[in-house]
């Protein structure tokens, strides 16, 4: 049984939904640019006081370009959130960054603006899947696969680093002094590692959350020991309760292994819901779906049933200890996401599981994560 009986519901957004074929039969306008439009989808996610939306590209299917072009032309998460800022005010936004072919630099940069825009409402999916297996596709020289972590590792030190490189209160904005800011609280991270050498310090102001909440997926096992000194968010995809709280007693076992406190992070099982009146129906439109396009091997687990069952699904599982709460993937857009915030919401908050509405304003409010604890801080050479 979790602590405190709230659960947590993220929702993962990609394209016309989750599933392969949505595009072809979903209702969802275009929005600019002729991306779907998910301003209504977030909306929607924060009428129903959701957690937080996620951002990410689908992994890229094998075949010809112009067989998977919905998937290869999806676009970068970081553009798509900061666009939804100015529309949403409470729900949290998140968006997946390729820590292999990125650098930890502007990425601090990009998430310390836009948490600053947000009022601190956003989160950074570092994705560490497949890490050395696309060398043709970016810049970057391949490097052995035996480095990837290493680096994905140092990144992130490199990025926490960078963010607390201002301290909370180092913005003075004296206008009659004309001092802007307290140099004495802004601070040179001088990292010299395997990888990397930045000497800082950020060139934005801290972020409001102190760091943005760092969301990880990579189950692998390189993955989760990444994840278990990391990570504050952890989506994970368990077929049985059993296997879900099997993985959930290991990772939280393994962080408090690490030194990390408890609360300090949040495991999230990951369902793609197919919802309808029955059961029955719900499987005729998941039968239609794969007619159209047969989804991929590593797919989230699939939901068939109403939104009652899958809101009992949840309770049973959060209630045995397998999670923390659930990231959604709706596989179609808007219809399953609007069963899930008409249906599975009001059912949860009902059985006083799941908030009826905002009480704090940052995604760590939401989440219930506390201030992540400082680094400590590094001499100049």
């Amino acid at each position: 049984m979790i602590a405190n009986g709230m659960m947590h519901i993220t929702l993962s957004l990609a394209g016309h939904g989750a599933h392969p074929a949505a595009w072809r039969v979903s209702s969802l306008p275009r929005g600019p640019g002729l991306l779907p439009d998910w301003r209504p989808m977030v909306a929607m996610a924060e009428a129903a006081a959701l957690d937080a939306v996620f951002f990410g590209p689908w992994p890229q299917p094998p075949g010809a370009l112009a067989d998977h072009a919905l998937e290869v032309l999806m676009p970068d998460p970081l553009p798509i959130i900061a666009s939804l800022i100015p529309r949403s005010s409470r729900i949290g936004l998140g968006g997946s960054v390729y820590i292999a072919h990125t650098e930890p630099f502007h990425t601090a940069r990009a998430f310390a603006v836009m948490d600053n825009l947000s009022d601190g409402r956003t989160a950074l999916l570092a994705d560490t899947q497949g890490a050395d297996q696309q060398p043709g596709d970016f810049a970057h020289a391949p490097r052995p696969a035996d480095q990837a972590y290493g680096r994905a590792a140092e990144y992130l030190e490199v990025v926490a680093r960078l963010w607390e490189s201002w301290e909370a209160d180092a913005i003075l904005a004296d206008k009659p002094s004309g001092h802007y800011a307290d140099g004495m609280r802004v601070h040179r991270i001088d990292h010299a590692g395997r990888f990397f050498t930045v000497r800082g310090p950020l060139t934005a102001i801290r972020p409001p959350q102190g760091r943005p909440v760092l969301v990880m997926r990579d189950a692998s096992p390189a993955g989760l020991e990444l994840a278990a000194a990391s990570a504050e968010l952890f989506l994970a995809r368990c077929a049985s309760l059993e296997e879900a709280r099997e993985c959930r007693t290991a990772l939280l076992a393994r962080a408090a292994a690490l030194g990390r406190p408890a609360g300090a992070l949040r495991i999230l099982m990951e369902f793609m819901p197919v919802l309808a009146a029955t059961t029955h129906a719900a499987a005729r439109r998941l039968e239609e779906l794969d007619a159209l396009a047969e989804p991929p091997e590593d797919a989230a687990p699939c939901f068939l049933g109403t939104p009652a069952d899958l809101a009992q699904r949840m309770l049973a599982w959060q209630a045995a200890g397998a999670c923390d709460g659930f990231n959604l993937l709706p596989a179609l857009l808007p219809n399953d996401l609007g069963l899930i915030c008409q249906g599975v919401v009001p059912a949860l908050v009902r059985e006083g599981r799941f908030r009826a509405g905002y009480t704090g304003r940052t995604l760590r409010d939401h989440l219930g994560l506390p201030a992540p604890p400082p680094l400590p801080r590094r001499s100049a050479a």
